[in-house]
Order: C-alpha cells, then structure tokens, then sequence
C-alpha cells in the first residue's frame, strides 16, 4: 500500500483514535482524576487535543477525501492537523501545534473555496465560514492569544461544518427559499459572535449565543430527522442521535446567553460541553455509519447496540449539566467520567461492528 493510500485508511485514523484518547484522559484530568502522566503533562490541552486534533483532522480528512480525486494536495490539511496533534502531545507548550494547526486551517479554507467553484451553494457556503473561524482561532492562539478568547472560533468551526452538511441532507425536503434564508440569517448572527468574541468575550458570547438558539429552533423545525425517526434501522439511530443534539445545540445559546464572557470553571464547561458533547458528539455518534466507509472504505452495517452508548451519553450529560449549575464537584466528575465512558463504548463497539460486518457477507453502509 503506498503512502498516498495508507495516510487516509491507517495512518491518520489512528492518530486520530490516539489524539481522542489523550484528550479524554486530559480533560478527566482536568476534573481531578489521575489520567497517568500524560494526562497531566497535556491537561491544559484538552481543547485543542479534542478540537483541531481529533476533530479538526477528522473533519480535514472527509473533506480532503472527497476531493482526492481532484486535488491531489487536499490530504495535506488533515495531515498537518494530525502532526500539530502530536505536537501538542510532544511539546506541550503548543508553539509547533499552533502554527500547523493554522497551516491546516488555511489549506482547509482553500479546499472550500475551490470546492464552492465546483460546487456553489449555501451548504459549501456555510461548511467554509466554518473553516474560516477555525483558521481565525488558530491565528488568534499563534498570536499568543489564550484558548478562552479563541475556543468559540474552534467551536463554530464544528458547529457550521455540521449545520452545513444538514442543510446539504434536508434539501431532500425541497426547502423553499424563505426556509434557507432563515438559516442564513442565523448562521449569520452565531459567525459574528464567535468572529468578534476574541474581541469582546461578553457580547461575542452572547451574539453567538442567539445565533446558536436560532439554528437549534430552525434544525428541529426543518431537518430531515423529524421523518427519518419514523423509519426503522440506521436512519432512525441516525435521528435519535441528531434531534437530541439539535436540543443541546439550542441549550448551550441560551447558556451562552445568560453567562456572557466566561473564562474557566463550571460556566465555561456549561456552555461549551453543551455546545461540543450534546451537540458535537450526537452528530459524530450518528454520522460514523456513513462517515467511516466513506473515508476508510471498510464495511460497518448497522446494529441497534449503538444506541447503548448514546443513551449513556446523553444521560450522562445531564447528570453533568445538573451537577455544574449545583457547583457539585463529585456530580462533574462522575458525569465527565460518563461521557468518556460513553464515548470510549462507542468506539469499542464500533471497532466490533466493523470487524464483523468485514468478515460477514452483510451489504455496507451506502456513503
């Protein structure tokens, strides 16, 4: 297998299971578990570990995918990414991490641009604001800016690829017009709160905040998911995932509301694991399905123990969420420790899944 097919299938893949695994044992950390060495070696980390290193490279590696066959330089953003994650977990003082993270930044804005010649619409449009605030975020934290002025950047990076990709899904329901430019015009108010948040937290937050409530309200309205839950099998799990999500999404704004500039502590993690464990990892539970063959091109059919998992996050998020707003401390971490759990499990069964839907004659999962 040559480097070229090998980078896509094995290697980035498995940086980005390790670059998950540090970041969870950073962000326990955080909470007051021992997490080994490591962990507490990067636990100032556990934003950028989990953001630009494992989510930022999972997403640079489904859009460089999809123009492999185009552009032949499209894997060096996920790649750059990859090797600024393992920056991160080398040098913890970020300052290699920094700069190729915004290296990958800049070359995953530039893939959307090319993408929006091939392709111009509101979703691309939409996916590349969001590339844009990642590329922001990252040149803000090279600049030496700290991570509480830049992690809404890195959010919106994640928040606007999914919205985007959503948005591309529902025209399925022939949208009209009026429909779209609602999500515009939301979109448009949460990216100029979180463009404008390093320059002022208080009001940013709070801009992004109601842009964060608008696109929640208008994703349960308009999304798909609202008919595909009636349908048995994968595209049910996939809504059961999705409409909670959309639920977190809307919380997470109102929480964003109420709180305004938030530096570290409880309202920190209230509003940003509303926005990245509700929202965030209710779309990566149910879009893995479709992404993983997509990327990797192994089999992975569908089984109903995925919901185990997912309830347990979604539980566990709760509980977490309960505890913060009663400042208990011992609630925060059992529930963070809950989300790894729910997270890892996941992981683990979708390992299974794939291992046997591999070795089996079942039909894969249509990309």
């Amino acid at each position: 297998m040559t480097l070229t097919k090998a980078l896509p299938r094995i290697i980035l893949p498995v940086v980005i299971a390790v670059t998950l695994l540090a970041g969870l044992g950073a962000g326990l950390t955080r909470l007051g578990w021992d997490m080994g060495e490591l962990s507490r070696r990067v636990y100032l980390m556990h934003g950028p570990l989990m953001i630009s290193g494992f989510l930022g490279t999972l997403l640079c590696l489904e859009r460089a995918v999809a123009l492999a066959s185009r552009v032949r330089w499209a894997i060096a953003a996920p790649a750059l990414s990859a090797i600024g994650a393992v920056a991160v977990l080398l040098w913890p003082d970020a300052v290699y991490a920094k700069a190729l993270f915004t290296a990958s930044g800049v070359g995953l804005v530039i893939l959307f641009v090319l993408m929006l010649r091939i392709h111009p619409s509101r979703d691309v449009a939409i996916m590349g604001v969001g590339a844009v605030c990642w590329m922001v975020g990252n040149a803000v934290w090279l600049s030496g800016r700290p991570i509480f002025e830049v992690v809404h950047l890195w959010a919106a990076f994640l928040i606007l690829t999914i919205v985007g990709e959503r948005l591309e899904l529902s025209r399925v329901r022939r949208l009209t017009p009026t429909s779209e430019r609602l999500l515009v015009g939301a979109v448009g108010v949460y990216a100029i709160g979180a463009l404008s948040s390093p320059l002022n937290l208080a009001l940013g937050i709070r801009v992004l905040g109601v842009g964060a409530v608008l696109i929640g309200a208008w994703l349960l309205h308009y999304d798909v998911a609202r008919r595909t839950v009636r349908v048995a099998g994968l595209p049910r799990y996939i809504a059961t995932c999705l409409l909670p999500g959309y639920a977190w999404l809307a919380f997470g704004g109102i929480a964003a509301i109420w709180k305004g500039a938030i530096y570290a502590g409880p309202d920190y993690a209230l509003v940003l694991h509303a926005f990245l464990l509700g929202f965030v990892f209710s779309m990566i539970f149910g879009h893995m399905p479709i992404i993983l063959p997509a990327v990797t091109g192994v089999k992975l059919n569908f089984s109903p123990v995925l919901y185990i998992p997912l309830a347990l996050l979604h539980i566990s998020l709760v509980l977490r969420m309960v505890a913060i707003m009663r400042l208990d401390l011992a609630g925060r971490q059992t529930g963070g420790m809950l989300n790894a759990i729910a997270i890892l499990l996941f992981l683990a069964m979708t390992v299974v899944i794939v291992v046997r839907s591999n070795r089996g004659s079942g039909q894969p999962v249509p990309a």
